[in-house]
């Protein structure tokens, strides 16, 4: 930039640890009594209805559920009012599970002084979710409660002020668990604490009676155990190796009765509510049965002045978890009992199929479950055979076959989705043969199942299988209580897979790390109890540090509220300590399996946060998830190995790899883990040149499987700049090792000649739709998870070409290449000025302020109504297709914080921020918890591209092979947060002049770049 002012400055020191350092100001400096921050910014003075990075109260409280755990260890959330839900601590998301567990505190000699310490329930939980017309008598709702709440999240600490006229205290809550950047261990702990606050602002002493109750919410049938000091033990069953969870009060004063009253009806919570408001400590003693439910009980007297703070620990363990996608045992057999009435547990939703039930081999056991099932001999009387299919594509594995003669004649699969789609056999030659269908499953890795249901013989091709007309047969709809008409073979092929399966580990699903690091519960506590200190303090810097920043509050806010992806069931972390991940969370099972490298691509929290964890997901793409012939599976099995190679590689999330291996190279300054990966880097290059630039032009035009779950045919601004920004990484890492690279060079320079231009249409970057003259098939011979082409679809492809593309269309991603590019610290080689009009274009024609006038016939959620948001795709000048690519009216929180942050990077900083607010507005509270953006799922891993925007106002970045920080503010002074593989502080620019400060462990820093 022509103003930028360039200078590099020694230190001395040579490396800045945290010793003897200045004390960051606390969270609560840095917040007035209105609850905004003490630091303004100059760009943005409209005042919002809720101040960002603020207190949350009245409305704003509805939809607060704040995770609290450990990376890869589950969790539970603390909501604004004070409870506790989305327990998911069994290695599974449980996004519904509120346990009948509360605080309650009780003060002596006062009237209506016994209340549960929440805030009112929010209405919308009376009435409207499954059994509430019943009343909710298994809930604590209808007990008195704390008439006022506020909530403040200084992550990983939420804070709650609890207000009563009744109660003459100040009440507040803690909620943390330890989050330390650089030590993924002690962040990956499976507890957390509730800290309740009770501060005495009247002359006379205070009598109270603290309590924490609970009904045993791991398992009904399980016991409740004395196995901890100060506390009891929940366990799923009679056997405590089956899982546990633990809660204690470290606190002298403790008693515990571990077995509630034993009746019927409302028995057990009417005398536990009268125990509470009369002040009652009841010490009954554990019992062999099964116990209603356990309390603790805290007396404490607190003089005019006093605080009594009683912290309230919850730890668990569950090294048992059954979860498994990949190369797993034979888990039972499939199709047996009776037919399936759609989606199982762990398993995506099921839709498409006909009636209420269909063929399902997932159910219940998961991909682990085998077997063949085959029809009874008919006659062949009609023309065609219809029928729907998903699940698995392999046609050796999981399949659909037609028999005649015992040959088999017809073959069909899924389309490794779980939507079942149409599939017709043409039968006129076979008319008056004896024939079978068979369906099997011969496959225990992902995708290792079949979907099959409503086989309808029929003599119109057309005919509406879903209800059939007189004419048609229908020959089988797995409607009834069992298979009849079908029976179960033991084919040469299912010996041959239960021979194989003898020879797997005895225990092949996915442990979690703290499995690996602690034998039990008791383990577990004891390393808690003699480290908590310790860890809270260094989670307190690390939080401490990063409010310290300057930076606009909604900024903060975008960030901080997206790393509690990194306490949610999202991620998981193997014994071993690999970081997996999910894209999302469902409601019981995690979205979308494997570390999804187009994804994780967005995501830029972890490689700052825990870079080692981050390079774990390197090592497992290159030598794990990609074979010798380069193609990479961008989902990786879990327990990790080697996984199959049936599908296209994801063009995006390949090529984003080669950026990202240069990256965590420079954030960690390993460069003998660099060398390592080359040959797989090198292997993975050719592998992409390969496969969708053959011809050597320097741009991508065979079919590019993306990350909206699908192929762009024909060059495209979004997977060329990725493909510019591989070639990129590849030629500096070739540098630095001394090894050719004129080849991609050449390459490199096409590319860029060609994008901008034959793809840049004088405002933004589009696509060039092309599929004749390829390498690939014809799209309908094409595998794709957009199903077969029906008549009408073939019509469409004559007149716009395959489905599912942009073409001249506006795409928010439409550069998004660049993006990684500039966040893995390469130079974006695209003309600034083009890429820079591209993003100006997408903030002008996709970000909308009120989406009520737009329509989205896809997944409206996200964002609809009155509501604002950033749109994936827009047709400003025309030319919008018939069927665009399938998510394109939608909007996504992660695409949003990823224009925003290159925005920033090009210096058009309110324009990024326009759309971080839109964001944020729609994450309020009232209407979706703060805490958790949504896109395919809960806590959806993509919008941690929010992190990047630290970068992006700041253009800071350590640099660890060169000992070099970089700084290149696009909003002129500041503070703001910094974090590398070896610790992490503050960075400071004031009056031009940078300042470094370490508050945990240290940054070798040589020079400073600015």
């Amino acid at each position: 930039m022509s103003n930028r002012r360039t200078f590099i400055k020694k230190l001395s020191l040579g490396s800045v640890t945290a010793f003897n350092l200045p004390a960051i100001s606390a969270a609560g400096n840095l917040i007035d009594k209105s609850g905004n921050t003490s630091q303004s910014f100059h760009l943005h003075t409209e005042k919002e209805d809720r101040i960002f990075n603020g207190k949350y109260e009245s409305d704003y409280l509805n939809k607060i559920a704040f995770p609290i755990g450990g990376i890869g260890a589950g969790m539970f959330c603390l909501e604004g009012t004070g409870a506790v839900s989305h327990l998911s601590v069994e290695n599974h998301p449980d996004v519904f599970n509120e346990p009948y567990a509360f605080a309650a505190l009780h003060i002596k000699g006062l009237k209506n002084a016994s209340k549960v310490l929440e805030a009112q329930i929010p209405k919308w939980k009376l009435f409207g979710s499954p059994g509430s017309g019943l009343g909710m008598g298994e809930k604590s709702y209808g007990l008195p409660r704390f008439k006022k709440g506020t909530f403040l999240t200084r992550f990983p600490f939420a804070y709650i002020d609890l207000e009563d006229k009744d109660i003459p205290l100040h009440t507040k809550i803690t909620g943390w668990s330890p989050f330390i950047p650089t030590d993924e261990d002690n962040s990956s702990l499976p507890l957390g604490v509730l800290e309740y606050s009770f501060q005495n602002p009247t002359k006379e002493t205070i009598e109270a009676v603290f309590s924490y109750n609970a009904r045993n919410f791991i398992a009904n049938r399980g016991r409740i155990l004395d196995a901890i000091k100060h506390g009891f033990v929940l366990t799923k069953s009679a056997q405590e190796s089956d899982g546990s969870f633990g809660i204690y009060i470290p606190d002298n004063e403790a008693k515990v009765d571990y077995c509630w009253f034993r009746g019927g009806w409302f028995d057990s919570q009417s005398i536990l509510w009268e125990n509470i408001r009369s002040g009652n400590i009841v010490t009954n003693p554990p019992t062999e049965g099964i116990s209603p439910g356990a309390s603790i009980y805290v007396p404490f007297k607190l003089k005019p002045g006093e605080t009594k703070i009683i912290p309230v620990n919850f730890c668990w363990y569950f090294s048992k978890s059954g979860l498994a996608f990949g190369n797993v045992p034979i888990a039972g057999e499939a199709f047996t009992g009776k037919p399936s009435e759609g989606t199982a547990l762990h398993q995506q939703p099921v839709s498409g199929y006909a009636g209420k039930q269909l063929l399902n081999s997932f159910d219940p056991k998961g991909d682990g479950q085998v077997g063949v099932i085959q029809s009874s001999e008919f006659t062949i009387s009609k023309k065609y055979l219809k029928f729907l299919v998903g699940g698995g594509n392999d046609p050796d594995k999981t399949f659909v076959r037609l028999l005649i003669n015992g040959k088999i004649e017809e073959v069909a699969t899924g389309n490794q989705t779980e939507i079942l789609s149409e599939k017709s056999w043409d039968l006129r030659k076979h008319i008056g043969k004896k024939a079978q269908i068979q369906i099997g499953d011969l496959d225990t890795e992902a995708w290792g199942h079949i979907l099959a249901d409503q086989f309808v013989l029929t003599d119109n091709l057309n005919e509406n299988i879903s209800a059939p007309s007189s004419e048609a047969i229908l020959f089988a709809d797995f409607e009834g209580g069992n298979y009849s008409g079908w029976e179960n073979i033991e084919t040469e092929e299912l010996r041959v897979l239960r021979s194989q399966n003898e020879s797997l580990q005895e225990d092949p699903f996915y442990k979690p790390w703290y499995a690996g690091r602690f034998k039990n519960l008791e383990e577990v506590i004891g390393y808690w109890e003699s480290c908590k200190d310790k860890l809270e303090n260094n989670s307190k810097l690390f939080s401490d540090a990063f409010y310290a920043s300057t930076l606009p509050p909604e900024i903060m806010e975008a960030i901080l509220a997206n790393l509690t992806i990194l306490k949610s069931p999202t991620v998981l972390r193997q014994s071993d300590g690999r970081f997996w991940a999910w894209e999302g969370c469902g409601d019981n099972v995690g979205s979308c399996h494997g570390s999804c490298t187009h994804v994780w691509n967005y995501a830029q929290a972890v490689p700052h946060l825990f870079p080692a964890l981050e390079r774990s997901l390197r090592e497992t793409e290159f030598k794990i998830s990609q074979n010798k012939k380069g193609h990479q599976n961008f989902r990786s099995n879990l327990p990790i190995s080697p996984p199959p190679h049936n599908f296209h590689a994801a063009a995006d999330g390949q090529l984003g790899g080669i950026m990202k291996v240069y990256r965590d190279w420079r954030i960690s300054g390993d460069t003998e883990w660099m060398k390592e990966l080359y040959p797989y880097v090198k292997t993975s290059m050719e592998y992409c040149i390969r496969t969708w630039d053959p011809k050597h032009n320097g741009y991508l035009e065979e079919p590019q499987h993306n990350t909206y779950d699908i192929e762009f045919w024909g060059p495209n601004g979004m997977c060329t700049s990725f493909y510019l920004g591989a070639l990129t990484s590849f030629i500096e890492i070739s540098k630095a090792l001394k090894q050719p690279y004129k080849e991609y060079e050449s390459l490199l320079s096409k590319g860029k000649r060609y994008i901008e231009s034959e793809l840049f249409d004088g405002e933004y970057f589009i696509q060039k739709i092309k599929w004749e003259g390829l390498n690939a098939p014809n799209p309908v011979e094409v595998l794709s998870f957009g199903g077969a082409y029906s008549e009408e679809a073939l019509a469409l492809l004559k007149e716009e070409g395959p489905k599912y593309q942009y073409g001249t269309g506006c795409l928010s991603d439409g550069i998004l290449g660049m993006w990684i590019a500039s966040v893995c610290g390469l130079p974006e080689v695209i003309d600034n000025k083009k890429v820079t009009s591209h993003l100006i274009a997408v903030h002008k024609h996709n970000l909308k302020k009120n989406l009520k006038d737009h329509y989205n016939p896809q997944r409206p959620t996200y964002a609809c109504g009155e509501e604002g948001g950033l749109l994936l795709c827009t047709w400003p000048k025309g030319g919008a297709l018939s069927l665009p690519f399938v998510y394109s009216n939608e909007v996504w929180t992660g695409i949003e914080y990823q224009v925003a942050s290159h925005l920033m990077f090009k210096g058009e900083v309110e324009k990024g921020l326009d759309i971080v607010r839109e964001c944020r507005k729609r994450y309020d509270g009232t209407v979706r918890n703060p805490f958790n953006e949504y896109e395919c799922g809960h806590w959806y891993a993509r919008a941690m591209s929010s992190y990047s925007m630290l970068q992006a106002l700041t253009g800071v970045r350590y640099d660890a092979v060169d000992k070099i920080l970089y700084i290149d503010s696009k909003i002129g002074d500041f503070t703001s947060f910094i974090s590398t593989g070896t610790g992490f502080g503050t960075i400071s620019l004031k009056n031009g002049k940078p300042h470094l400060e370490v508050v945990f462990g240290s940054i070798d820093v040589k020079n400073i770049i600015s």
